[in-house]
């Protein structure tokens, strides 16, 4: 309650229903004089404030250590004492990527230093090691480090196959250096072509039958486009990919969000209580648990970083493995079935949604190719 005086008139100013108290029951507004002094502005600040910060730690609470409690909560329809979840979603997802893109920046130089060196260090591969069989000797730079025939009989077949793979490497690997100015394909779906007018000129030869639909002709002029502009500079092209695969996250996890209530809906579709709604709250909680969960990550990740201890790195650990008991636990204590039909729905949920979120990325990944 504010300390504003109430008006003598007895109309609400916001709907003009008739007031019986302070508060309309129409709209609730608070029947004050709309006058207001500094003083009383504060005290209304702090009043939100203090508000806002008791449900989002009461809501915090029961969200990290009791898991489907609160979505249990909201099928019941106590909702009062707890923060709204879509938009205690909408905060924790906007401060998780703030934090994000603060600390994963992509830098187009700095990638393609990066990608450079990495090619270069494969590329002076046959120059640094020369791996081979000679007569049954083990040769590394020409220098002999064993022979074959001296050793276990067990391990001869393993050894032989994996310095003849070494060595096949290698070869293959010089050939690549050689042919280095044939450029690099940045993205290609089947025949290579060295522009777009030579792809225009292919399949207008070709029958109609053959002649490739309308997603094969938009994905191969646009890879042939890509090959041009970034043959001579490849990580370029993949530092530029990643900045808008990056920026992308944000709307993967939105779409996936929704996909992952439907996979609920059709494991627990027998179950007439929970419709589409209760699913979507439920992950809404476990979604806003994982970003929580994931800036927990990326501090224990960067302590480890400036400390060098390794006690961080079974933090990180116990972190990642929290997501899959904490998601169990919500599926039990929120769809209160027994521990074996939970666990066969967690195991179908999981091993679905990893499919769905690998399609999601290769699919959200080449719309980044798309977009550079």
């Amino acid at each position: 309650m504010s300390h504003g005086h109430e008006r003598n008139e007895k109309n609400c100013l916001n709907c003009n229903a008739r007031v019986f108290g302070r508060y309309c029951h129409v709209c609730g507004q608070e029947n004050i004089v709309p006058k207001e002094s500094i003083g009383g502005l504060l005290v209304h600040y702090f009043n939100d404030i203090t508000h806002f910060e008791g449900k989002f730690i009461t809501t915090l609470r029961y969200l990290l250590f009791r898991p489907g409690f609160l979505s249990k909560e909201y099928e019941r329809g106590r909702r009062a004492a707890y923060m709204n979840p879509i938009r205690m979603y909408i905060f924790t997802s906007a401060f998780f990527f703030i934090i994000f893109f603060s600390i994963f920046k992509v830098n187009d130089t700095e990638m393609e230093t990066s990608y450079n060196q990495l090619q270069n260090r494969f590329r002076n591969t046959a120059a640094d090691f020369n791996i081979g069989i000679t007569s049954g000797d083990i040769r590394v730079d020409g220098v002999k480090v064993g022979n074959i025939n001296n050793m276990s009989a067990l391990n001869e077949p393993l050894i032989d196959s994996l310095l003849k793979a070494a060595e096949a490497a290698v070869k293959k690997d010089s050939t690549r250096v050689r042919e280095k100015k044939s450029g690099f394909n940045v993205m290609n779906f089947g025949r290579q072509y060295g522009s777009i007018t030579e792809y225009d000129s292919v399949q207008n030869s070709l029958p109609a039958a053959q002649k490739d639909g309308w997603l094969m002709h938009a994905l191969n002029r646009k890879g042939v486009a890509l090959n041009n502009n970034y043959s001579d500079r490849p990580g370029l092209a993949i530092a530029r990919i990643t900045d808008v695969f990056l920026h992308k996250l944000p709307t993967i996890l939105f779409v996936s969000l929704p996909l992952f209530a439907l996979l609920l809906l059709l494991l627990y579709i027998r179950h007439r209580n929970y419709n589409y709604v209760n699913h979507v709250i439920f992950s809404v909680h476990y979604y806003i648990f994982c970003f929580i969960n994931f800036l927990a990550f990326f501090a224990a990740d960067k302590l480890g970083d400036i400390t060098s201890w390794s006690m961080f790195g079974v933090i990180k650990f116990i972190l990642f493995l929290s997501l899959m008991i904490y998601l169990y636990k919500a599926i039990r204590n929120y769809y209160m079935q027994g521990r074996f039909k939970t666990i066969i729905k967690f195991s179908v949920l999981t091993f679905l949604f990893f499919i769905i979120i690998i399609m999601l990325f290769a699919g959200f990944l080449l719309f980044s190719a798309f977009n550079i």
